[in-house]
């Protein structure tokens, strides 16, 4: 018996995730979930000792009753009397292990915002599921960076993984929400600069067109490292941005430091060869 319930709870553990890469998460609900499971041994030991102390008595009145029964027989003949027990608490314990496993996984986009709820239209479907929120709920980015309620939107694709609430299927409570939409990632952005204004500046880049600045209270250097500021920058001039890009919004916020590349012009032409003998 301590063999069967080894083998359903380690299966447990080993549940993989075929919808959504999220091993931080799901490692940390495992270990919150650890006491459930104990919890559950504990419910079934009674019953493990009552079928052995049945086994035990079994055993001495198959021996009185047949002395000269063989040992092997005897083991058979109990063994049998308890299959039934033995595959009923098998099954209760199966049953408790699926009522803990993460059996809502969803792909689709958010119809509706709660204080502590979203609502999804599943892209297969177009079923609307209610997806509730709690304190051990984890709000992702695309790039799974942490985020938070506020900045979800409606339209926003998310995948969502919990578990139902209700027969129905239609209520989720979530484990991890992950919103694709918002596409935010720290990195180092070249362009030039296409426009200024008082707090904020547009550049124009190769590869993701047009991003509008958010510097706030980033550093100003030039481009040899020394301090410079705001005013130095002027449309027409080669920057680089560190910050978080925001691909939705097409932004660059929480910026650290512009690099302003500024072409310093001489005023005093170069003297020619004659002029230096």
């Amino acid at each position: 018996m301590k063999k069967i319930l080894g083998i359903l709870f380690f299966t447990f553990l080993l549940i993989p995730v075929n919808d959504v890469s999220a091993v931080g998460p799901l490692q940390n609900w495992r270990n919150e979930i650890k006491p459930t499971i104990k919890a559950i041994k504990e419910e079934v030991k009674p019953t493990i000792a009552a079928i052995r102390e049945k086994t035990q008595e079994s055993i001495k009145l198959t021996i009185t009753a047949s002395p000269s029964a063989k040992p092997w027989e005897i083991r058979n003949e109990v063994r049998e009397q308890n299959k039934g027990l033995l595959e009923q608490i098998k099954n209760q314990v199966k049953e408790k292990l699926q009522a803990l496993k993460f059996n809502a996984r969803i792909t689709g986009k958010i119809t509706e915002i709660g204080g502590n709820y979203i609502k999804v239209s599943d892209n297969k479907d177009g079923k609307i599921y209610q997806v509730n929120i709690t304190e051990r709920t984890q709000l992702r980015r695309h790039f799974w960076g942490k985020s938070s309620l506020s900045e979800f939107s409606v339209g926003d694709e998310v995948n969502v993984i919990g578990r139902y609430t209700d027969e129905t299927k239609s209520t989720i409570e979530a484990v991890l929400i992950r919103n694709k939409s918002i596409q935010k990632r720290w990195g180092a952005f070249f362009g030039e600069v296409t426009a200024k204004n008082s707090d904020n500046f547009v550049i124009k880049t190769i590869n993701r067109g047009e991003l509008t600045v958010y510097f706030g209270s980033a550093k100003f250097v030039d481009n040899s490292g020394n301090q410079s500021s705001y005013d130095a920058l002027s449309v027409g001039s080669r920057v680089r941005v560190k910050g978080v890009w925001d691909k939705t919004l097409k932004k660059l916020s929480e910026v650290d430091e512009v690099k302003i590349f500024n072409k310093k012009v001489s005023l005093t032409p170069k003297p020619t060869e004659s002029e230096n003998k």
